[in-house]
């Protein structure tokens, strides 16, 4: 009769829980139990080999008499050839124990089963979980994992094993809601005493919900006759950077990574974070100024969706880059198509309809967040910074 070999997780969230106990009463065990923990987390893996039982009938009714009373659950997988490994990362800055048994939970309702967990922030709750299961891609596993994570409340990305990835040479963000806290755009509008109305249709543009070059047009005519200096004046006044957005530039560049801003704003704001953050590359809209005062329109070709891809292109081939060493970060339709072409896409913060359609989403963490689904830890991450000073 054929042998089976199983992979087998338990893990619980109760205060003093040994999900571990019960799996050293499983026959054919190979090795010892592995226990890991993240708060009141706790996490039993181990392997079972030489079972005459296809099914894990009699394997899932020891598990579920063992575990059950002391409510630890459990998964398990038959361990067959053309499984892959995975790693998911779950961060947010309520991620708890609670909340990592749920993800856990979720991970094994996909045929996944969690082999392994690394701690990579205490103080941001970032855990690594390396994973076994069938050959699936790791942005559909993550979107069908979605609804967990929301329910969670936490931020979940399922990624090929660090081994499987090339190191990233380039990081592209958009300017406006992502790299900074504000929209340039509305702040300007503010003192032509039209916010709300800019602001209305900024939002519609971002959820894709207008054309992005007819909506920028529209926007800009509504600036025309402000001083020039207006725009120094927001810049030094109303442009703050979002959490954790230093923290990302500074690591990347520790890493070699090169780091681009492509914006449907304004080449003012761009050229001035390109000095400040120590930027390679910016690209956006230049305003037209005659006689010291805005006149309402953009000079040159718009910067959309369909240029920000291109950008990413160009640059990608300069660099002799493939797409899945490209870290992509935006927030608005317009950014969805450089989005796609990235290994790693992130929609950070952003609308609704720009969630449903990204392959990966960072909504409960920071901008820095990216930088655990690298894998790092936060030391490494500290020495990056420090090496990008030197």
């Amino acid at each position: 009769m054929a042998q089976h070999a199983y992979r087998i997780n338990a893990f619980s969230a109760a205060p003093g829980s040994d999900p571990g106990a019960a799996l050293q009463g499983l026959d054919g065990l190979a090795g010892p139990v592995e226990t890991l923990g993240f708060g009141d987390f706790r996490l039993a893996v181990g392997t079972v080999e030489s079972l005459p039982d296809p099914t894990g009938e009699a394997l899932d009714r020891f598990l579920g008499e063992a575990l059950a009373a002391s409510g630890t659950a459990y998964g398990w997988r038959v361990a067959r050839h053309g499984d892959r490994s995975f790693r998911a990362v779950a961060l947010g800055g309520d991620l708890d124990g609670t909340r990592l048994m749920e993800v856990a939970e979720a991970l094994n309702g996909q045929g996944l089963v969690v082999t392994g967990l690394r701690t990579l922030s205490e103080s941001y709750a970032a855990v690594e979980l390396t994973l076994a299961g069938p050959a699936a891609e790791p942005h559909e596993l993550t979107r069908a994992l979605r609804p967990a994570a929301e329910e969670a409340g936490v931020d979940l990305a399922v990624l090929p094993p660090r081994d499987e990835q090339p190191e990233p040479g380039l990081l592209m963000m958009d300017m406006d809601s992502t790299l900074l806290a504000v929209e340039c755009i509305d702040e300007i509008a503010e003192h032509a005493g039209v916010k709300d109305q800019v602001a209305a249709i900024t939002e519609r543009a971002m959820n894709g919900e207008l054309d992005f070059r007819g909506s920028l047009i529209e926007r800009v005519k509504m600036l025309e006759g402000l001083p020039e200096d207006v725009l120094e004046s927001v810049y030094r006044e109303r442009i703050v950077a979002n959490p954790g957005a230093r923290r990302l530039v500074e690591t990347a560049r520790g890493m070699g990574i090169r780091v681009a801003v492509v914006s449907g704003g304004f080449t003012f704001f761009t050229d001035r974070l390109k000095d400040e953050l120590r930027l390679d590359y910016t690209d956006a809209n230049v305003l037209e100024v005659a006689e010291g005062r805005l006149t309402g329109r953009v000079l040159g070709e718009i910067v959309d969706g369909a240029r920000k891809a291109t950008n990413l292109r160009e640059l990608r081939d300069r660099l002799g880059l493939r797409a899945d060493q490209l870290i992509v970060l935006g927030d608005g339709a317009n950014d969805l198509p450089m989005i796609a072409e990235a290994g790693l896409g992130l929609a950070f913060h952003a609308k609704p309809k720009v969630r449903e359609r990204a392959p990966y989403n960072l909504i409960h963490s920071s901008l820095d967040g990216a930088l655990y689904l690298l894998g790092l830890t936060d030391a490494q991450i500290d020495r990056l910074r420090q090496a990008a000073e030197t």
